[in-house]
Parts: structure tokens; sequence; C-alpha cells
């Protein structure tokens, strides 16, 4: 029994570790899929919040999205939403293992297909065919980050399907830019987060977990250590 409760602390405490490290890229994101309200969406696993990007109604615009969401919480059809900043956003792809550089965006190398699963689960937002039949999907929303020259700042990513196949793919994300054009089709699309109902285990908590295991095996131990005295005196 003690053997058991020291492997468990130790895979809880390793555990705990690997998820604070920054590690490098990730070969494929970590995301837990979810809804909210009907719309499809993930939790993020080292923050525990839920992501959406939900399309409200056809017609909705930048000022209405701030009418309903900025500032605080949202009301209305958005109700239990908190609309995201554009650093919000940078911070929820790098927990899920996109990497971004210091402006805040991923251009990969050919043949690279990582964002396509995010791009799936919360979209597409836009689809785009060419002459040849290439294919690219694209993930966006509005932030609630000021306007800019009149348009609203927004966060997007696309994976490009090549018809010469998948060694000639091509994905990039970013999380600046002003009024791109695929994020705001339709312009009710945005990045929001929730707090979901199911938690997800932070690096804490694990830790903790792992503590509390050692100490258990520790009292257990120690118990079988009195209980053998008692029985060499007998």
């Amino acid at each position: 029994m003690r053997k058991y409760i020291y492997r468990l602390a130790a895979a809880a405490s390793v555990a705990a570790a690997i998820a604070l490290a920054p590690g490098q890229a990730r070969a494929a994101l970590i995301f837990t899929p979810t809804t909210f309200d009907g719309f499809p969406a993930v939790i993020d696993q080292t923050s525990g919040l839920g992501w959406v990007s939900p399309n409200i109604a056809a017609g909705d615009t930048f000022a209405t999205l701030s009418a309903l969401c900025s500032p605080g919480p949202c009301t209305g059809a958005l109700t239990g939403l908190t609309w995201a900043t554009a650093s919000q956003v940078n911070t929820f792809w790098t927990d899920i293992g996109i990497p971004l550089n210091v402006f805040g965006s991923y251009s990969s190398l050919l043949g690279v297909n990582l964002l396509s699963s995010l791009i799936n689960t919360l979209g597409p937002t836009h689809t785009t065919t060419d002459l040849i039949g290439d294919v690219t999907i694209y993930l966006g929303g509005i932030t609630n980050d000021p306007l800019v020259v009149g348009l609203p700042n927004t966060s997007y990513m696309f994976h490009f399907f090549s018809t010469f196949g998948s060694l000639f793919d091509n994905e990039s994300a970013f999380t600046f830019g002003t009024g791109n054009g695929f994020a705001e089709f339709p312009s009710t699309r945005g990045w929001f987060f929730f707090t979901p109902a199911v938690t997800v285990p932070e690096p804490a908590s694990l830790a903790l977990l792992g503590s509390a295991l050692v100490l258990l095996g520790i009292v257990s131990r120690r118990r079988q250590s009195r209980y053998r005295s008692e029985g060499e005196a007998w």
C-alpha cells in the first residue's frame, strides 16, 4: 500500500512539474472540447477557462458587442461570457500550444498541421476554395481592444490545404491586426471566455495532491513501524 501511495505522489509531482514548465511547441494542440449555450467551445487546461466564438445574430457589429460586453461580463444574448482582449487571446493560444513570437504571430513551415484541430472545433468562421481546389479554413474573432482607424482589432488563424499534398500545406495565426475581413464574417464572431462547470486540475492542485499523498505514505509507514514494535514487545 505504501509503495502504491508513493508512486501516485511521484506521478502527481511529475505532472505538476511538466504543467508548470514552459516547454517547446507541442506536436498537437492540447484542449478539451465542450459547449457553451449550444455553441462549440474548448477548455484551456492551463487556466481552466472555456473559450467560445459564438455567432449571435446577423448584423451585430463591434458597437453591438461593446454595448453588451463593455465593461465587464456580457449581458443579453452573451450572458455568462467575458469579451477577451487580444492579449488574453494570445495567452490562451500559448496555453494550448500555439507558438507565438514577440509580435503575437505564428507562421508555420510547409507541411505543418497544428491549427486545424482548433479551427474545426470552434469554427471555421470562413472557408475559401481557389481555382485549383485548394481549401483554406479560417478561425477569427473580434477582440474588445479599441478600434483602430475605425476597424475592430481581430485575432485569427488559417490553415491552407494544398491539392498537391499535405507536404505543401501552410498555416499562420495572428493576434494583432485591424479588420482583416475573414475574422469578421459574420461580424458577430468574437473571442469570449467563461468559467466552465467542469473544472480542470491546475498545476498547483496537482502539486498539493502530490504532497498530500506523500504525507499519507509517511503516516502509513509510521503506523506500520509502531505496530511492529508493539508486536515485538509482546
